[in-house]
């Protein structure tokens, strides 16, 4: 394969093995193995293949797909060669996400496998110019469902059919229709062709619901939804077994430390391998002593398996130790805030430690984001890396300033209060004041 010279490597498009992306430390290329699971043999060769090519860094990111980091335009080809080798095939054109326990799940409404195929065909067929980010998602429903993900379109299976929505998670996405089975590719179709309509650039948030419910001759309002899915971590009950949910910490691992972890997992029993979102591994096939085995050697490698652990509501990028713009270790950072400041890691909001304005490893929104500039370790609320911090730090003052952080919370937050909730209702300047100091 060809890969595109440096200064076609933009930013803005998802980056891929025939469009690696120029970061700090590199080329990194995403991908998402087309087969919905993956054996033992098939993470050892990524694992193989991360540290001969990159730099041995791999990454699982909130949407579910593999980053491999390091790499140079040599060493590209030489890795889509190993995988071509190995069998694993890489998913193309516009990404299609349906739950990781999709057709083994007894409770999921509907089997959201061939209706995302379908979909997939459809597309390519058209061969219509769509935005390099859009992202669909076809919800059958289940312990590990997708209501939680952002999505530019979203299939929900329904009583009824398909509910048809666009710009955003399963409670907020716009309604546009209740389809039938016979008619959702169909239907789906039209939006995607209005998306095409408004350019390359377009996502679901630019479409106008209503007027394509309107064309729909249906105006749709969302049926009653269960509570949002669960968190992939720790242990699931599916049908008669069970499954291990397991994620690297902040999503982040060596390649020695995968071979280390899936050669465990195997001697406790371990048979399928699944990517999930929220950075996670899905693990199938233990006995209920082998299960216990798992969770000691997943711990005993550094992942997290239990869904108590704290990190895991911390996004980060690769940091100083991986990449070469980032200004501080993110990873050190994000131990500091669970030593220091961990009552903010309840769930209820995001956290993200960005080494640099890029915002890498959360390009959304959060409630915290810790993003190194050439001021120091900025503090930005309610926004994104990129956005002007509220306040400045040397690095080296950051861990009394997340200590500072978690003590303002510890004594203001209310009994049972959220994070979330202190948060919104306590005035930015306080929270600014805690993380500067005294002056």
């Amino acid at each position: 394969m060809t890969v595109p010279a440096l200064d076609t490597l933009r930013r803005g498009a998802c980056p891929s093995l025939s469009a690696p992306m120029r970061t700090g430390d590199g080329l990194l290329v995403r991908l998402r193995p087309a087969a919905p699971a993956l054996a033992a043999e098939d993470l050892l060769t990524l694992a193989d293949l991360a540290r001969e090519h990159g730099n041995g860094l791999i990454e699982i990111t909130a949407r579910g797909n593999l980053q491999l980091r390091g790499l140079t335009e040599a060493s590209v080809p030489r890795l889509a060669e190993g995988l071509a080798a190995a069998g694993i095939v890489p998913q193309t054109g516009v990404a299609i996400e349906i739950p990781p326990l999709s057709g083994i799940d007894p409770s999921e409404t509907v089997d959201a496998t061939p209706v995302a195929d379908a979909l997939r065909k459809a597309i390519a067929a058209a061969s219509l110019i769509l935005a390099p980010k859009l992202a669909i998602v076809v919800d059958g429903g289940g312990v590990l469902s997708l209501g939680d993900m952002v999505a530019d379109i979203r299939l929900d299976a329904v009583a009824a059919g398909w509910r048809l929505s666009v710009g955003g998670d399963r409670q907020a996405a716009r309604p546009v229709a209740v389809l039938a089975e016979d008619r959702v590719i169909a239907g789906t179709m039209t939006v995607i062709a209005a998306l095409a309509a408004l350019g390359p650039a377009a996502r679901g948030r630019d479409l106008d619901a209503a007027a394509l419910a309107a064309e729909f001759g249906v105006v749709s309002e969302p049926p009653p939804f269960a509570a949002l899915s669960r968190h992939p971590l720790g242990i699931h009950r599916i049908g008669g077994e069970r499954v291990l949910g397991i994620a690297p910490a902040y999503g982040q691992m060596q390649a020695d430390k995968l071979a280390a972890l899936v050669k465990g997992l195997v001697a406790c029993g371990a048979s399928e391998f699944r990517l999930a979102p929220h950075r996670m591994l899905l693990v199938r096939g233990f006995s209920g002593e082998g299960l216990a085995e798992a969770e000691a050697c997943a711990s005993l490698e550094g992942f997290w398996c239990t869904d108590t652990a704290p990190g895991r509501s911390i996004s980060i990028c690769a940091g100083a130790a991986g990449c070469a713009s980032a200004r501080f270790d993110t990873h050190a950072a994000a131990d500091a805030v669970v030593r220091g400041a961990g009552e903010l890691l309840d769930g209820s909001v995001d956290v993200h430690i960005s080494g640099c304005p890029k915002g890498c490893a959360h390009p959304a929104r959060a409630a915290v984001t810790l993003c190194g500039t050439a001021a120091g370790v900025g503090l930005v609320l309610d926004g994104r890396a990129g956005d002007a911090p509220a306040a400045a730090l040397p690095v080296e003052d950051l861990p009394s300033a997340i200590r500072r952080l978690g003590t303002l919370l510890r004594a203001q937050r209310k009994e049972g209060e959220t994070a979330k909730s202190f948060i919104d209702r306590t005035a930015p300047a306080a929270l600014v004041s805690a993380y500067q100091g005294p002056q």
